[in-house]
């Protein structure tokens, strides 16, 4: 998919998809571009375990578990592109370390 169309997608994964096998299986993406959804798309929903777990929650007291939930089912796709979670990696603030390309990683 072309940049310009690819990247306001970046803005809000989760608007644009309903669950990360939607983007696993959506033909238009390269892996690295699916690789790069998926992974914001972590990065989003650990920024909302953060803040919850800073007594910042989104009003819904079950959002926290349907956020876990979601991280789970997110981390077991992005396994199947082949991207393990790094626990060497640094991740911003407290939210750990981030999915990583293993082929980007091994090339750095």
């Amino acid at each position: 998919m072309e940049a310009r169309h690819f990247e306001p997608l970046l803005t809000d994964v989760a608007k644009h998809f309903a669950k990360p096998q939607d983007i696993l299986g959506d033909d238009r993406f390269t892996r690295q571009q699916k690789l790069k959804l998926l992974e914001q798309w972590d990065y989003d929903l650990q920024l909302l375990l953060t803040a919850s777990e800073e007594n910042m929650p989104s009003g819904d007291s079950s959002a926290s578990g349907k956020v876990s939930e979601q991280v789970v089912e997110l981390r077991h796709v992005l396994s199947e592109l082949g991207a393990p979670h790094d626990p060497e990696a640094v991740g911003p603030a407290k939210i750990g370390a981030p999915v990583v390309d293993k082929q980007k990683r091994q090339s750095s």
